[in-house]
């Protein structure tokens, strides 16, 4: 749930970011819309609407892991339409002054030029949503969607061993989300672009 709704988050967002900054003011104000749902309400509640209420309006069944993935989708892809947004307003202008002079169009000056630019100066952003999104994964147990904290869950009630399971359980969050972004560091200080970036 976190790799994918992170990865296909990224797609969106990117498509969002776009949107903003090109797409008008009709496009803007809806994409606007959008970014203020998903980011203003708890991500439980929407995990219910999609799960419980959108189906029972439609008429239609939609398995829980995949309503899962489509609401961890949604909301990472509103967070980072605003990182991917402020790190092409970091390299935009000079950059595609420079390729319009060398008679790029401007889809392919954001395609080649703004956006390979962006997406390095966005990698900090990525370690923080990579960890939220990991650490939300939680709330999935509100649509019976089997995760670790479930699973820790049902383990302390058999056991009756409540505060060495969940602190195994942090231990396993911990690691792995500071393992990710140890890497994430790395990647990032290869290609970062000096005096460019934006605040997560």
């Amino acid at each position: 749930m976190t790799f994918f709704g992170v990865i296909l988050g990224l797609g969106l967002g990117t498509l969002l970011a776009i949107g903003d900054l090109y797409g008008g003011r009709v496009l803007s104000i809806i994409i606007k819309f959008y970014v203020e749902f998903f980011r203003g309400s708890p991500l439980i509640i929407q995990l219910f609407i999609f799960y419980y209420s959108i189906p029972n309006l439609l008429g239609i069944l939609i398995d829980n892991h995949t309503v899962g993935l489509i609401v961890f989708t949604l909301n990472s892809a509103a967070y980072q339409k605003g990182y991917i947004k402020g790190a092409m307003e970091s390299v935009f202008e000079d950059q595609m002054t420079a390729a319009l002079s060398l008679g790029l169009s401007k889809a392919q000056s954001i395609r080649h030029v703004v956006l390979p630019q962006a997406m390095r100066v966005v990698i900090p952003a990525w370690s923080n949503e990579f960890a939220s999104m990991a650490k939300s994964t939680a709330a999935l147990l509100v649509i019976a969607v089997p995760e670790l904290t479930s699973n820790l869950k049902a383990i302390a009630s058999w056991t009756w061993r409540v505060l060495e399971t969940y602190s195994f359980g942090a231990l396993i969050y911990l690691i792995w989300i500071s393992v990710v972004m140890k890497i994430l560091d790395i990647i990032y200080n290869k290609v970062k672009i000096p005096e460019i970036e934006i605040t997560a």
